[in-house]
C-alpha cells in the first residue's frame, strides 16, 4: 500500500502534516522538475521505461518456462 506524507509549513513556521492513502486503483510518483511540462515529459519516460522492464521480464519469464518445457 502506498502512502502520501504532505507536509506544509506556513508563514509562522508551523508545520501541517497530511496522510493520504493511495487508493487500489492509484499510485503516487514524486518527481522534481522546473515547470508542468517538464513533469509530463519526465513521467512519460518513467511510464515508457517501467513498459519496457514489464515486457522484459515477460520475455524473461517466457524463455524461462521454454527452456523448463525443453528439459523435460
Amino acid at each position: 500500500m502506498q502512502y502520501l506524507i504532505r507536509t506544509l509549513t506556513d508563514s509562522t513556521g508551523h508545520e501541517f502534516r497530511e496522510v493520504i492513502k493511495a487508493r487500489d486503483n492509484e499510485t503516487f510518483t514524486v518527481v522534481e522538475a522546473k515547470s508542468k511540462e517538464e513533469v509530463r515529459q519526465l513521467y512519460r519516460q518513467i511510464r515508457a521505461r517501467n513498459g519496457i522492464n514489464k515486457f522484459s521480464k515477460g520475455l524473461e519469464n517466457i524463455h524461462k518456462a521454454m527452456q523448463r518445457k525443453d528439459s523435460e
